[in-house]
C-alpha cells in the first residue's frame, strides 16, 4: 500500500497510531508493520517536500 499525498499519509500515521498496542502475533501488528514500511517509505521519497514540523533552535546567544 503506497502512500502518495500528504492526506494518505496522515490517514496511515492515524491508523498506526491505533495499532500501538496490538499484540505481536495479531493481524493488528501485521497491518502496524505494513504500515511502518509504507510510513518511512514515504519520508525517504519526499523528505526534501516535506515542511518541517517546527523551526531549528538558535542556542541562547546572551
Amino acid at each position: 500500500m503506497p502512500i502518495h499525498t500528504e492526506a494518505e499519509l496522515e490517514k496511515a500515521v492515524s491508523e498506526f497510531q491505533t495499532l500501538q498496542d496490538a499484540p505481536d502475533d495479531s493481524t493488528g501488528a501485521e497491518r502496524r508493520r505494513e504500515l511502518d514500511a509504507a510510513i518511512k517509505d514515504y519520508y525517504a521519497r519526499h523528505s526534501n517536500d516535506l515542511r518541517p514540523a517546527k523551526p531549528p533552535s538558535v542556542p541562547n546567544q546572551g
